[in-house]
């Protein structure tokens, strides 16, 4: 067997040239594929957590109303119980002594607010205040 003539080599390694840079072409636009898709994936997991969290709230927030007539209260709290919201979920005006009363569900955490106001109320630094007009 002969030497292959020189065209013949010449022609194989042009193919060889034009497949690698097609196959990086396509290895090129598959991974920006892949990059758009795991973007969109992200954006889609920012948008359901958002979602989620905001249903947590809501759920808590719903549930604050109905915790004071639950077992946890004895008939003299439930009575007493005054729904505020916000900073404190309530008061609970009781026969011999006033009760702030914040609800958490879940995980939840006291708010910065929620903290000093409790230290505040630990620490006596607690008034009345009469109002008239």
């Amino acid at each position: 067997m002969g030497r292959l003539p020189i065209k013949l080599k010449e022609k194989n390694k042009l193919a060889i040239i034009i497949i690698t840079i097609a196959a990086i072409i396509i290895v090129y636009l598959y991974i920006r594929k892949m990059v758009n898709k795991n973007k969109d994936l992200e954006d889609e997991l920012k948008q359901t957590t958002f979602a989620l969290r905001s249903a947590y709230i809501k759920f808590g927030k719903t549930f604050e109303q109905f915790v004071p007539f639950t077992k946890d209260f004895t008939q003299e709290e439930k009575n007493g119980f005054t729904f505020l919201g916000m900073p404190i979920d309530g008061v609970i005006f009781g026969e011999d002594k006033i009760k702030f009363v914040e609800i958490k569900t879940g995980e939840s955490q006291l708010s910065g607010k929620q903290k000093k106001i409790k230290k505040m109320v630990e620490n006596g630094q607690v008034e009345f205040m009469e109002v008239r007009y």
